[in-house]
């Protein structure tokens, strides 16, 4: 083992086992599981104990990884940081975890090869799955009054404490103004409630039980501070593994990616997976797409805030194959209908893969796309959320309202 390397591992080991297995005791520990096909060969994954990991699962009970010849061998740890030191011993091959979690790794000698995105976070602290909670009755009503107080994430020198760090430097207060305090996702509701600490960070299903059966507030979102459907994290292979399986690599990316694109569309069966009084939580924005500019962007927070020691090099942890593409925020209520990028009007876009995000609050209005090869619409009579990702031609593209025909937007593509 290098020096590096085993700074590294001495580094990410912050989590502890007790940590560990309590995640285990919620979600479900080690796990091998695949409808049956013969010859299959076994992949082993590491994920994490939240909500946004079950697309994997779902994708093993439809059989996109049996169809692609692969048995799924589970384990579930902690966190990130987790994850990196299972990898790094050779106790898996692929990984679920943060963005900043790989870039410890790869700036630590621990060579990582996205094989997909996963999911980013949303727009607002109203419609986002990952936020900074506080008791009900606390004093802290706004990100200031965190000045001076405690905050638990789920490990040190990692994702939460990189994007907390960052969104309340964004507001205006320094990242040394407050503390930070190392705890597992299932231990923090009693830790804030007992008062051992003060706000606490944390995705689904914990952010709707605070909220939901604790009276808890939201006090901030850091995500979306940063920017609209920011990226979290991804499946990430052990280079030397995926250099060895270039093939097995390919199809894991395929069925992780069908995988993460049906439930983007069968929201309902992941809450069906979800513990028993869990179901009714905000889930995440899944898509297979990548937002460069935003991984760069991640990375200058996480070098910044000393988490890592240099930038990591992209195009070695995020290939060419890995496919890249925005995230576009589409609305519809009884008012008009908008389509936008990053809060702004969208006129011009260049050819590529889009996942649009379409809200539609209106019962009376709908959003319609059209354009080449493109066609599609949310319900007329009805409320929600659709998420669609589409390859965006040479061309000219309208939206509207079926209830408004004639009030017509659009965008070229080039």
């Amino acid at each position: 083992m290098t020096t590096e390397k085993g700074r590294a591992l001495a580094r990410l080991g912050i989590a502890t086992a007790v940590g560990a297995l309590a995640a285990l005791a919620l979600f479900g520990g080690a796990a091998t599981s695949s409808p049956g096909r013969a010859h299959a060969t076994e992949v082993r994954v590491v994920t994490l104990p939240i909500a946004n990991g079950y697309p994997l699962d779902l994708g093993i009970k439809k059989g996109f990884f049996a169809q692609q010849g692969i048995e799924i061998k589970k384990t579930t740890l902690q966190s990130g940081n987790d994850v990196v030191l299972a990898l790094a011993n050779g106790n898996g091959d692929i990984g679920y975890l943060g963005f900043v979690p790989m870039y410890i790794a790869v700036t630590s000698g621990i060579p990582l090869t996205l094989a997909s995105a996963s999911e980013v976070e949303g727009t607002s602290a109203a419609d986002n799955w990952q936020n900074i909670l506080v008791k009900g009755s606390s004093s802290i009503r706004t990100p200031a009054d965190l000045r001076g107080k405690a905050i638990a994430v789920n490990a040190l020198k990692g994702v939460g404490e990189v994007m907390i760090k960052a969104a309340m430097e964004k507001k205006g207060i320094k990242p040394d103004a407050f503390r930070l305090t190392a705890l597992p996702f299932p231990q923090m509701r009693t830790a804030l409630n007992n008062g051992q600490v003060d706000a606490i960070w944390v995705p689904e299903p914990f952010l709707s039980q605070g909220l939901n059966l604790d009276n808890d507030r939201i006090v901030m979102a850091p995500g979306p501070v940063l920017g609209r459907y920011w990226p979290i994290g991804g499946y990430a292979a052990r280079t030397a593994w995926k250099t060895q399986n270039p093939a097995l690599y390919k199809k894991f990316r395929i069925a992780i990616n069908k995988s993460l694109g049906y439930a983007q569309s069968h929201p309902q069966e992941i809450r069906d997976m979800l513990p028993p009084g869990t179901q009714n939580v905000r889930l995440p924005i899944w898509s297979p797409l990548v937002d460069r500019s935003k991984l760069v962007k991640l990375a200058g927070y996480a070098k910044k805030y000393g988490v890592i020691t240099k930038l990591p090099d992209m195009k070695k942890l995020v290939p060419n194959s890995i496919a890249s593409g925005l995230v576009l925020q589409g609305t519809a209520t009884n008012r008009r209908v908008l389509l936008a990028l990053d809060g702004k009007g969208v006129t011009k876009l260049n050819v590529g893969p889009y996942t649009f995000v379409v809200t539609d609050t209106s019962k009376t209005q709908n959003f319609r796309l059209k354009g080449p090869g493109v066609t599609k619409s949310t319900p007329l009579k009805g409320r929600g959320r659709a998420t669609w990702t589409l390859t965006l031609r040479k061309g000219t593209y309208r939206y509207w309202s079926d209830g408004r025909p004639g009030v017509k937007r659009r965008f070229t593509v080039s």
